[in-house]
């Protein structure tokens, strides 16, 4: 999958690893019509009434990204008083 970028000298194509972690990170699954499979679930885990574990969501998130070609290099949690925020490092293409 490539990536389209605007800059000032027009449009060009790039495959960048950075851009497609977070457009994985951010489509829920089923969303694309061009491609359905793209992306990942996020009604399993935020719009069901199910407890499930911030590693199980931890080990799905960094799955969908290698199953699209995404080479996690780690997945650093910071906890907050209402939150919890994932740091995924991968490596750039």
């Amino acid at each position: 999958m490539m990536d389209l970028i605007l800059s000032e000298n027009g449009i060009s194509a790039k495959d960048t690893s950075i851009f497609k972690a977070k457009n994985i990170l951010e489509t829920q699954i089923g969303s694309l019509q061009y491609a359905p499979e793209f992306g990942i679930d996020y009604n399993l885990f935020f719009g069901s009434d199910l407890q499930i574990q911030i590693e199980t969501y931890q080990a799905y998130a960094i799955s969908k990204l290698s199953e699209n070609g995404i080479n996690p290099l780690d997945l650093i949690q910071e906890d907050g008083k209402f939150d919890t925020l994932l740091n995924i490092n991968i490596e750039n293409s």
